[in-house]
């Protein structure tokens, strides 16, 4: 189980112009298709940052990123991750910011019809319902979606972020390796998902549990697809539909797990670009598109914003 939450708290930490066909391998991958991925470069006088949308969890056949990639990583003075993902580096967070009240359970919250479809998810991931029941439901939909992508091939290891650190380790044409950091903590995500009101956190979950009861085994192929296609307003219809877009209940859960997050970024961004020279910077795709995105408020900052 503590394996499992440093993983999720990994994905956690889970949370679209030209197209090139990728020409530097950076994980022995082979590209059979040119993909648009979420790229960016963000400029502001001496300050080049480079930004790619992730996708957390991937498999050992996906094709290499485009070329572009590799030459902007090459090129940055720093590897800045969104959250730490390196195994040795991890923390074991502070799990009192995941639980239910002492002695509650989520079945209490949920109607006779969501406790069923929530035995059904479980049964269907491969679950034990008991080892789940006492997490606050914001934590157990994050659970069970990387369960969901794990149980269709997708793992960490080859996801953006440890594709691109194996490429620093080994690739011999890096001059300088960049120093590689994390834009937040684990505690600090968990902390503030905390603050949300229990009513906020089961309206998403309920609909959680109606997509999931409506797919079956999740969406982490048709996610990776839109992905990789750089489609933002597939992507972001996923996210709302979870959040309920337009709602107030919505717009609290996307602000504590999306803006307030994408402002926190950008704010300690613009003080790594006080020094000048040029950073790579991973972020999950959902922090670099649609509203109040991390790009949106460097360009507040006086940045120019290009998608590459």
């Amino acid at each position: 189980m503590r394996h499992l939450i440093l993983l999720m708290i990994a994905v956690a930490g889970f949370s679209p112009a030209l197209f090139a066909e990728s020409t530097v391998p950076g994980d022995g991958a082979t590209a059979v298709k040119a993909y648009r991925y979420f790229f960016y470069r963000a400029s502001k006088g001496d300050v080049q940052l480079y930004f790619l949308g992730s996708m957390h969890m991937g498999k050992p056949e996906d094709p290499d990123y485009p070329a572009k990639v590799y030459d902007a990583l090459q090129g940055s003075r720093m590897f800045i991750l969104e959250g730490e993902v390196r195994r040795d580096k991890i923390r074991m967070p502070d799990l009192k910011y995941t639980y239910l009240p002492e002695g509650s359970k989520i079945q209490k919250f949920l109607t006779k019809t969501e406790n069923a479809q929530l035995e059904k998810i479980t049964k269907a991931l491969g679950v034990h319902l008991p080892s789940f029941e006492h997490f606050q439901p914001w934590f157990m939909e994050f659970m069970f979606g990387y369960r969901m992508a794990h149980n269709q091939g997708f793992v960490l290891e080859y996801g953006t972020e440890h594709r691109l650190l194996r490429y620093i380790e080994r690739n011999k044409n890096l001059v300088e390796k960049p120093r590689i950091f994390a834009l937040e903590g684990s505690d600090e995500v968990l902390r503030n998902m905390h603050k949300l009101p229990m009513a906020d956190q089961l309206t998403r979950f309920r609909a959680f549990l109606t997509y999931s009861d409506r797919t079956g085994a999740g969406n982490a192929v048709e996610m990776q697809q839109y992905w990789r296609d750089g489609d933002d307003e597939k992507v972001l219809k996923i996210f709302h539909y979870y959040a309920k877009e337009g709602t107030e209940e919505g717009n609290r859960f996307a602000n504590v797990l999306l803006y307030d997050r994408n402002r926190r970024m950008a704010e300690r961004l613009a003080l790594v670009s006080r020094y000048p020279g040029q950073y790579f910077i991973v972020t999950g795709a959902l922090h670099l598109i649609g509203q109040k995105s991390i790009l949106d408020y460097l360009k507040e900052a006086g940045f120019k914003i290009e998608r590459l």
